[in-house]
């Protein structure tokens, strides 16, 4: 609807309602609170200067909400000042006013304005959830950041005039895409410069979940539909949990990528042959990197050899696979030295992140474990009589480590002082409440890469968790120990594994080169 520009005189009996609603609002605004004279023609200017503006744009009283709210702000003043008992001055372009929304309010509550009368119940139902959170554990900022930001959602639903029960995804991308700083004399919401729906989406997002779980609003998007997976996949599946102890994550990644070949080896594996499998194998990494194509083909063969084991098909077709080139012992094992270990280690502090992180480092530098054993290690996996420690590695495996003495003393340390006291048996947990335990590798590689910033550590190895655990077999093998004892302490099943570490002692290396057989530099 166009904005009127020059806009006429309004009747003698339009100016005199306008004029009785101000009246009824100044006194309601006195008898609320004492006010400056000041201020109160302030209030008195507002409240006509708005009425007016809606009367030249034909916007009945009774519809009032946030984009009239927000036209009303941004427009360009020609509303006719005569028009009004009291001197209306030059109008500025606004993003919020204080003395419009108390105004509003006040049309609101006396039902000038039609709302849906929800505000009170929805903010009684973020005060629910907040203290929700505060019975978790969750800090007092985190607190602060809900209710900030929730509130601000719960405002603009009441001023956009939309029910909470009709809150879906359009309104969500609504709220989102709102630019207009709402408020509500009283009650305290986020007035940051980003847009209030992206500011705080996370908060946001947990106070949907708890509507949705409280059955208050219906979910925003629709449960995502599980395809059933075809029979043998499922067997599939079973038989790499059973037969080969592979965890449930690389279960999933197996499954997955067999899935996405199955429209093109058939759903009948007995009709595959060795065309075929080559065929399809070689169109999925055709532009792919060679550790893509290195996956793809393990998990290709893994998938021949559960097919032979049924009987599906013959086990000389897993032979038509052809072999990723990749030699033997080919690369050298990224690792950094003890100095820059200790440093890293001696950079964490004495706050209780720094006494966690600290365990862990410790853990990592000292038993070569990987990020995998930090996250899965429970309390009841520590002998502390016997100053061991017992680890789950790949496949499941279970290993008995001594536990070094530093290594005892800071976890001893992080678990009497720094540890809650809750019902979780993972011994590492976030440091912030609610106390949950580390549930990804990534963690742990993170909190890995930090303390190696900290500590001002360059090096081309990578810098996460694995890196601790290639430095403490290189440093051992320069110290003089067996590929015996450091493939013990890897827990690696194959000693070709370990014989990697054999090419990392340079200086041996060059005790038994052999001349260059040109007789001169090259």
């Amino acid at each position: 609807m166009p904005i009127v520009s020059e806009p006429r005189s309004l009747p003698n009996a339009t100016r005199a309602g306008l004029a009785a609603i101000v009246c009824a609002f100044m006194c309601d605004l006195r008898r609320r609170a004492e006010i400056s004279q000041t201020l109160f023609c302030k209030y008195r200017r507002m409240a006509f200067h708005f009425l007016i503006w809606l009367e030249f744009n034909g916007i009945e009283l009774g519809t009032v909400d946030i984009t009239v709210i927000d036209r009303f702000l941004r427009h360009e003043c020609r509303c006719d000042a005569s028009c009004a008992p009291v001197q209306l001055r030059h109008w500025r372009k606004r993003r919020t006013s204080p003395e419009l929304m108390t105004f509003i309010r006040f049309l609101e509550q006396t039902g000038s304005v039609e709302t849906p009368g929800e505000l009170d119940d929805n903010l009684r139902l973020l005060d629910a959830f907040l203290t929700g959170l505060r019975d978790s554990g969750h800090a007092a900022s985190t607190i602060r950041r809900y209710r900030q930001g929730c509130t601000g959602l719960i405002v603009w639903l009441h001023l956009a005039r939309v029910r909470l029960c009709d809150l879906n995804l359009d309104v969500c991308t609504r709220f989102e895409n709102s630019r207009f700083v709402c408020s509500i004399p009283g009650i305290l919401c986020s007035h940051g410069r980003s847009r209030p729906g992206t500011a705080y989406k996370t908060e946001l997002r947990g106070f949907l979940k708890h509507l949705v779980a409280i059955g208050r609003i219906d979910p925003l998007e629709p449960p995502p539909v599980e395809q059933a997976l075809p029979a043998h996949l499922e067997r599939y599946a079973e038989w790499l949990e059973h037969h080969r102890g592979i965890s449930a994550g690389t279960i999933r990644r197996h499954v997955r990528l067999i899935t996405g070949m199955m429209s093109e080896l058939g759903a009948d594996p007995r009709t595959s042959d060795a065309a075929l499998i080559r065929r399809v194998l070689f169109r999925k990494t055709k532009h792919r990197s060679q550790n893509h194509a290195k996956t793809l083909t393990s998990v290709m063969r893994m998938y021949l050899r559960f097919l032979a084991s049924q009987g599906c098909i013959p086990g000389t077709l897993i032979a038509a696979l052809p072999s990723v080139p990749q030699w033997q012992l080919s690369t050298l094992p990224r690792y950094i030295s003890p100095d820059d270990v200790e440093r890293a280690i001696a950079c964490c502090g004495h706050h209780p992140t720094g006494v966690r992180d600290r365990a862990i480092l410790l853990l990592l530098a000292r038993l070569a474990l990987r990020a995998g054993d930090i996250v899965a290690l429970r309390l009841g996996d520590i002998d502390w009589d016997r100053g061991e420690i017992r680890v789950s590695g790949k496949s499941r495996r279970e290993a008995v480590l001594p536990l070094p003495q530093d290594a005892g003393d800071a976890l001893h340390a992080y678990i009497a002082t720094v540890r809650p006291t809750v019902d979780e048996d993972k011994v590492f947990l976030c440091v912030q409440p609610p106390w949950r335990a580390l549930t990804e590798s990534s963690i742990v590689s993170s909190l890995a890469r930090r303390a190696l910033d900290r500590a001002g550590v360059k090096t081309f190895a990578s810098r996460g968790a694995h890196v601790f655990r290639h430095s403490q077999a290189t440093a051992l093998l320069r110290s003089g120990a067996t590929l015996d004892v450091i493939q013990a302490l890897l827990r690696h099943s194959s000693a070709r594994t370990t014989m990697i570490y054999a090419k990392t002692d340079a200086v041996m290396l060059q005790e038994v080169a052999q001349p260059w057989i040109g007789g001169v530099d090259p």
